[in-house]
């Protein structure tokens, strides 16, 4: 017998095809690539997501892509700013 609840990864697959028409109709090859990037940081994290069992997938979603957002941002400087170069 089958199952009568999909797997995360099929719910997911599922909500990324609806999201494509989205991606489809963006104007630049920067959004694209940026809308791409977005949709693989949700494919990125998707055993994480299926262990925590969330029953709202869009909150996975957007925390798996959040968390990759926070992952490549670059780190910031110290709170004092950039070490001083004095004259040797």
């Amino acid at each position: 017998m089958g199952r009568t609840v999909p797997t995360y990864r099929q719910a997911l697959e599922e909500r990324m095809k609806r999201w494509d028409a989205f991606g489809r109709l963006l104007t630049t090859p920067e959004e694209r690539e940026a809308f791409h990037s977005l949709v693989t940081a949700a494919r990125r994290y998707a055993a994480q997501a299926t262990y925590v069992g969330s029953p709202d997938l869009l909150e996975s979603i957007v925390l798996a892509i959040l968390l990759d957002l926070a992952v490549r941002m670059p780190k910031p400087e110290p709170a004092g700013g950039p070490p001083s170069r004095r004259p040797a």
